[in-house]
C-alpha cells in the first residue's frame, strides 16, 4: 500500500541522506515523524523511522563518550575564556567538563552562547579560531580574535563587543542568537524554513522606521528586534 506522503517527507529524506551531523539528522527524522500520515500503510514506515531515531541516539550517545575538542560543533555564538582557573570557571557557570576543556551553553543579556573555557591557547587553535571573541586573564598575542583582558570575565561586555545580537521570532519570549549584520534570510536559515522568492518579513524594534514595517530578505536585525517571517 503506498504511503501517499507529502512531498516535504520526500525532500526531508533527501536531507537526511546527505546530512552528515547527527543532531542534524535526528532532527529531519523528528520532522519526519511529525509529516508522515498516519494510516494502514504508513506502519512500517513510521516502524522504520522510529529505529532510524532509536540508532542514531545510541551512536550519539557513544560519541559523547569519546568527545575530543576539536570536535566541539558551534552552533551558536561562541564566546572563549582563556587561562582562568577551572574550578572557579565551574563554580560560577553551568559548564560541561571535557579533559581540560569546559564548555556549554549560557544566557548573556537573555541571549544564548556558547561559552568555552580553555588553559591555553596553543592546544586549542580551532577552539578559538571558531569563537567570536576571546576574554582572556592575561593578554595573549597568539590569539587571532578580537580579545579582553581582564582579572574577571564579563560576558555582557564580551557579546556587545563581538557583536553578538538577539532576535525574537513570532509571539516567543525566548531570543535567537544572531550576529550584527545578519538578514532576515540568515535568521531563515537558522530556523530551517524554506523561504521563496516572494517571502518577506514583519519586523517591530530599533531597526525599523515604523513598528510592523514589511521588509525583505536582506534586511540587517538588529538587538531586540521582533520578526515574524512570511512565506
Amino acid at each position: 500500500m503506498p504511503i501517499n506522503a507529502p512531498p516535504e517527507y520526500f525532500e526531508l529524506e533527501e536531507r537526511y541522506s546527505k546530512e552528515k551531523d547527527i543532531e542534524e539528522k535526528e532532527r529531519i527524522l523528528k520532522r519526519m515523524l511529525v509529516v508522515l500520515p498516519k494510516h494502514k500503510g504508513t506502519d512500517r514506515e513510521f516502524a522504520s523511522l522510529k529505529r532510524r531515531l532509536s540508532l542514531l541516539r545510541k551512536e550519539a550517545s557513544k560519541k559523547h563518550q569519546i568527545h575530543k575538542t576539536v570536535s566541539i560543533r558551534k552552533r551558536w555564538p561562541r564566546i572563549c575564556l582563556l587561562g582562568y582557573d577551572n574550578e572557579q570557571i565551574l563554580r560560577r557557570f553551568n559548564l560541561t567538563r571535557l579533559g581540560k576543556v569546559l564548555y556549554g551553553m549560557v544566557k548573556v543579556d537573555s541571549i544564548p552562547v556558547q561559552l568555552v573555557a580553555i588553559a591555553k591557547s596553543e592546544k586549542n587553535r580551532e577552539v578559538l579560531d571558531q569563537s567570536e571573541i576571546v576574554i582572556s586573564k592575561t593578554r595573549d598575542n597568539l590569539v587571532d580574535r578580537p580579545q579582553i583582558e581582564a582579572s574577571v570575565p564579563d560576558l555582557s561586555a564580551a557579546r556587545r563587543i563581538a557583536g553578538i545580537i538577539g532576535v525574537y521570532t513570532e509571539d516567543s519570549d525566548d531570543l535567537i542568537a544572531m550576529k550584527k549584520g545578519e538578514t532576515v534570510g540568515d535568521l531563515a536559515k537558522r530556523l530551517h524554513i524554506d523561504t521563496q522568492k516572494n517571502s518577506y518579513a514583519v519586523v517591530y524594534g530599533t531597526s525599523v522606521k515604523f513598528q510592523g514595517q514589511r521588509v525583505g530578505l536582506n534586511y540587517k536585525l538588529a538587538d531586540g528586534d521582533r520578526v515574524f517571517i512570511k512565506l
